[in-house]
């Protein structure tokens, strides 16, 4: 318990908390915003979600398909970015001892 509590109290592991912190809100903010927006936009935006962009395809068909096209930017660039992570606390286990070690 001893090596937990100084691994928690460490500045390496606050920054790799914080860190964290700092990447995973605003992606879960900016998907929360982007996926709230449309039932916004298509219950008070009727003439821009009927707005015709390319050839048949309206406004609100083009954002609703661009949720697909968000969700997995954002998953790839959490997955990417939680490798960084991944390897930060593998280095912070090394310097501190793995269980068993």
């Amino acid at each position: 318990m001893e090596r937990y509590d100084q691994i928690a109290n460490s500045a390496e592991f606050q920054r790799l908390r914080r860190s964290k912190l700092l990447f995973i809100w605003p992606i879960v903010l900016l998907f929360l915003i982007y996926y709230l927006t449309l039932p916004i936009l298509a219950g008070y935006a009727r003439p821009l979600m009927n707005a015709f962009v390319v050839g048949h395809v309206t406004f609100g068909y083009l954002y609703g398909m661009l949720y697909y096209l968000v969700a997995w930017g954002l998953a790839f660039l959490y997955v990417a970015k939680a490798r960084q992570f991944d390897e930060q606390a593998k280095i912070l286990m090394d310097k501190y001892g793995r269980k068993g070690a």
